[in-house]
This record gives C-alpha cells, structure tokens and sequence, in this order.
C-alpha cells in the first residue's frame, strides 16, 4: 500500500514508505516567526538558489551535505531542514542526514513550490557560503584489526573464493541433471555479482552504483537457484516427493500416499500455512529506515570510499522484500491447485526465497555492524566463502556417488565400492 502511494504521488506516504519526517510550509513558518533557527539546507540548484531561497538557508549539493555535517556538526537534537524544488529530491537526502546520527530531520513537504505558493517571503541574491573544506567525505577512523580484517577480506578471502565458484562451474558444466543444471546457475550468478563487486572497488573505488546492483543481483540469483538445487537434490535423490512412481521418504508417517489415493498430503498440508508464514516475515526489512552514507575509512595509509547509495538500500529493503512476499503468495495461491501445485509452485517460491535471503543478509549486517563497516565486509565476504567452500566439499566427498569427475582427484575408476573394499549393505 505505502509502495502504491508512493508511486502515485503521495509525499506524505513515500516519507513514510522511505522512514523520514516531513513538514509543511505552514509549520516551517510559524516555528520561524516564533523566532526558532532551524538549519535549513536548500539542495537546488546554484542558480535557483540565489533567485530566491528562504532566509538563513544554506545552499548546498545533495551530495556535500555530508561531508558538510562532519566538518561543521550541529547538535544531534537541532532541527534540520532540507528542501529541493518539489519535496521528491529532499526525502532522500533527508535519509542521508539521519544516517549521520541526526534525529530533528525534516524534508519540506512540496518544496520550494509549496513556500511560494503559499506566499511566504523569499531572499534574492547569494545564500550563506561554505568554505569546499568542508564538503569532503567525512573520515572514520577504524581500529588496527578492522583495517586487517577488512584487508584480508578484499584480497584474500574474496579471490579464494571466486576461484573456488569458477572451479564448481567447470565441475558441473557438462552435467544435464536438474539439480546440477539449478547449482550451476547459482555458481554462475554468483560468480558474475561478486567479479561485479571486485570491479567496483579496483575500477571504481567503491563509488559505482550500478555495479553494486548486479552484485546485488548476483546474490539474489545465487540465493534463488542455491536453495531450488538443495530442494531438488533432496528430492530426486532422496524423498522422493515428486516421483509418482516411488513411494516418499514421508510415507511411513502419513501411512497412506496422495500419489496413489484420493488423500491430502501432510507435507503439501504444511507447505500451505508455511508459505504464507514466509511471506509475512518477508517484510521485516521494511522496519529498516533508509539511512544512506559515504565515509571514509583509513586503511593501511590508503583511504577506501564505503558507500551505501538510497537506490540500493531502496531495493535492498523495499523492493526485494516487497517483491519476495509477492512470490510466495503466489507460491502459496499456486500451491491451491491440485496436487501437482507443489511442483508447479517452485518457480514463485524460490524467486521469493532469493529475493527475501538477500534482503534479511544485508539486513543483518547493517543492522549489526552500522558503526563499523570494515566487519559488515569482513562477515559478507566470511559467509559467502564457506558457503562456497562447504558446496565444493561436498561435491568432493560425494564424488563416487554422484558420478562426478573433479581434475586433481583421483578417477571414479578407484571409487572404494568397485574395490570391494567396503561392503555398501552395511
């Protein structure tokens, strides 16, 4: 509903939608004439500015407010204002003022627009000055083991791994198994998003914005095709569910099987109040407010941009948990027709599943790690690299089973079954 408010126009819900306060001409006129000094920032253009801008305001670039608070901090408690030409543009630097620690934060409901329609007085001619100094990104230092950390993960853990996703890819490239075809796509999505992310640090200084959303990406697909293989593999290989002609792993607990008898099944039973379940615990990163940054941390003599942009937050905790919820009621409706619904249904549910993973990953380490940045990359790059390394181990140790040729190690031909070494009864 807030999503659908926003889109149509509605300021008063996308400020809400976004997780910032707004405040109307009227009330930003009486609190000045009650003799109030609220720090206005005007974010128009230069030119706009000086043909007329709010008394006291400071004309600023959206993108120096930042580095502008840091040099120049007022007190966390002290209102602040911002404002643009219509009240769309203010909303989003609204959100990056509050990330800065600021609670008093409003954006001026219709802009510009709004304080002149209404009639109120206007200042020609060049607002306040701000000396550039003070418009650098600011600077946070970070401890000696979080600049270790933070290395270790960008050039160790973070290479290792990508090879290690690049290794998995060549392993399975040939193979036509669903379950092998649903892991590879994962390897491949995943191997894209992360060579994404190290391009925008190398290439970018971590500043491009539309790399950071394929890496994004990259790791929604992997979420996505990771959990349908692990499903699939399971299923095929051992349960059995969706082969009519074999009986389930489930069938000593229901005793009687919906594959060969006019019964409901347990597990399809389940799945209909689960899913539902999932898509409501989908949207707990909505409660995350936008808060977008730009800092720098000092690392080993070499300063390193950590950027967190609106857009992606936006997408990280709106749309992906908006769109993973979807999925899975979609999942759910499908999973209402017929018996094979369970089947059917894959395809919403694991979209929503991806969707809905990524969103609670970055969830977490945001809200876990918001005042040191150098361990949310540390922990991202830990996570994804035994994820990858314990997908490979396996595919090693099960090699014989699953038929699965890997350079360096020994030849199925030496599987210790064939050799009768050991007794597979037992």
């Amino acid at each position: 509903m807030l999503a659908g408010f926003s889109c149509s126009g509605c300021q008063k819900f996308s400020s809400l939608f976004i997780g910032v306060k707004s405040i109307d001409a009227e009330q930003l006129h009486e609190t000045l004439e009650k003799g109030s000094k609220p720090l206005i920032m005007d974010i128009r253009e230069k030119t706009k500015c000086q043909g007329g801008h709010i008394a006291g305001s400071i004309c600023l670039n959206e993108a120096s407010i930042a580095g502008y608070l840091s040099q120049y901090p007022r007190p966390k408690g002290h209102q602040i204002i911002i404002l643009c030409e219509d009240g769309w543009t203010s909303q989003i630097t609204t959100a990056t003022v509050m990330g800065q620690g600021y609670e008093n934060v409003y954006s001026l409901h219709g802009g510009m627009q709004s304080w002149e329609s209404q009639g109120y007085p206007l200042e020609v001619g060049p607002a306040i000055v701000v000396d550039p100094r003070q418009l650098e990104v600011p600077v946070v230092e970070i401890s000696i083991l979080s600049q270790f950390a933070m290395t270790t993960a960008a050039f160790i853990v973070k290479p290792i791994y990508i090879l290690l996703s690049f290794f998995i890819i060549v392993i399975l490239w040939r193979r036509k198994e669903r379950d092998f075809l649903l892991l590879r796509n994962a390897m491949i999505l995943f191997f894209i998003g992360e060579n994404a992310c190290s391009a925008n640090y190398l290439l970018s200084a971590n500043s491009s914005k539309s790399l950071e959303f394929i890496h994004g990406l990259g790791m929604v697909g992997m979420y996505l095709f990771l959990a349908w293989a692990l499903v699939v593999f399971f299923d095929e290989r051992i349960f059995n569910y969706s082969n009519f002609q074999k009986h389930c792993l489930f069938q000593k607990l229901c005793n009687r099987c919906w594959k060969h008898e006019d019964v409901r099944c347990g597990l399809h039973r389940i799945a209909r109040y689960a899913v539902p379940a999932l898509a409501f615990f989908a949207l707990v990163p909505l409660t995350m407010p936008l808060r977008p940054f730009e800092i720098i941390m000092p690392v080993f003599s070499s300063n390193v941009l950590w950027l967190k942009d609106f857009w992606n937050l936006f997408f990280e905790f709106r749309v992906y948990p908006i769109l993973g919820a979807f999925c899975l009621l979609v999942a759910f409706t499908i999973l209402g027709k017929g018996k094979d619904g369970f089947i059917k249904s894959q395809r919403p549910f694991f979209l929503g599943v991806g969707l809905t993973s990524y969103s609670f990953f970055r969830f977490g380490l945001l809200l876990t790690f918001r005042e040191n940045q150098a361990w949310a990359d540390w922990w991202e790059e830990a996570t994804e690299f035994v994820t990858i390394f314990l997908i490979l181990l396996s595919l090693i140790l099960f090699r014989f089973q699953l038929n699965i040729r890997i350079p360096w190690f020994r030849p199925l031909a030496q599987d210790p079954f064939k050799k009768g070494k050991i007794d597979r009864r037992n």
